[in-house]
């Protein structure tokens, strides 16, 4: 259940807001140098078919990485899969929050957060979190420990897969300190939060501040996303649905640098 303790909602929300202006502005600009390239404008109607398929197969189940690497192919769908499900739901319950605030959203922030659907957040946020921890300990682990020879060092790639890791385990500590602070049978369906209650490190109890530090780092470090996406590799997973859709619509004659044959390709670990 939803535990009571200071939080900088006002702060927190002014630095959504410019994250989210800069974030929007970036994007644009990129937007702008697409527009420049393209022969004929964008159409939503030439979005079926075929340039679904396309859609669906290289963006949701990242088909032509699983002819390359296995190994790969299950890493990079962990982080995809864990960080936009986390994502969404992380801005539905704000959304919610909002709407609460005004009395428009027809009893939804309470049932999500107190009622019968808690127990559904908790499944959702713990199985995904845990899929985006898998997800990051894999490929630190495949950068650093199980190295293929042809894998280069890339300090990028090196700083989002820590930063992903850093923000699913401080999210786990938070909600295990939440239950901590406020026990419910409901607790049962943060399989893997309850395993970061303070409990199971012989901490008996946690002061108020230490809870509401904890939000503090959790939230602000996530928020930054927005500050940090624009100039890293994490910004496919948002715009790449867009740049295929684009590109198919306007050469779906160029099947080869769609559907390649992927038999050529000499899979690796």
């Amino acid at each position: 259940m939803d535990v009571i303790y200071p939080k900088p909602w006002l702060l927190f929300g002014l630095f959504v807001i410019c994250g989210h202006l800069y974030l929007d502005y970036s994007l644009y600009r990129r937007w702008k140098g697409w527009a420049r390239g393209m022969k004929m404008g964008f159409a939503i109607r030439r979005l079926k078919g075929p340039v679904m398929k396309i859609w669906l197969y290289e963006v949701f189940l990242q088909r032509q990485l699983l002819s390359l690497s296995v190994m790969r192919w299950m890493i990079h769908l962990c982080i995809f899969w864990g960080f936009i499900s986390l994502t969404f739901l992380s801005l539905a319950k704000f959304i919610l929050l909002l709407l609460s605030m005004i009395a428009l959203d027809a009893g939804l922030h309470d049932f999500f957060s107190n009622g019968a659907g808690y127990s559904f957040t908790k499944i959702w946020g713990d199985f995904f979190g845990l899929l985006l921890l898998a997800g990051c300990t894999g490929a630190l682990a495949r950068r650093f420990v199980f190295r293929p020879v042809q894998t280069a060092h890339d300090q990028t790639d090196i700083f989002l897969s820590v930063y992903l890791l850093f923000m699913t385990v401080s999210g786990f500590m938070l909600e295990g300190m939440r239950m901590s602070a406020s026990p419910s049978d409901l607790d049962r369906y943060a399989f893997i939060g309850r395993l970061f209650m303070p409990s199971h490190f012989g901490i008996v109890s946690v002061p108020g501040p230490w809870l509401a530090w904890t939000w503090i780092v959790h939230a602000f470090s996530g928020a930054a996303i927005l500050v940090y996406l624009p100039h890293s590799k994490l910004l496919h997973s948002l715009l790449a649905p867009l740049v295929i859709a684009l590109n198919a619509s306007e050469e779906q004659g160029r099947k080869d640098m769609y559907w390649p044959k992927t038999d050529q390709y000499r899979p690796t670990k």
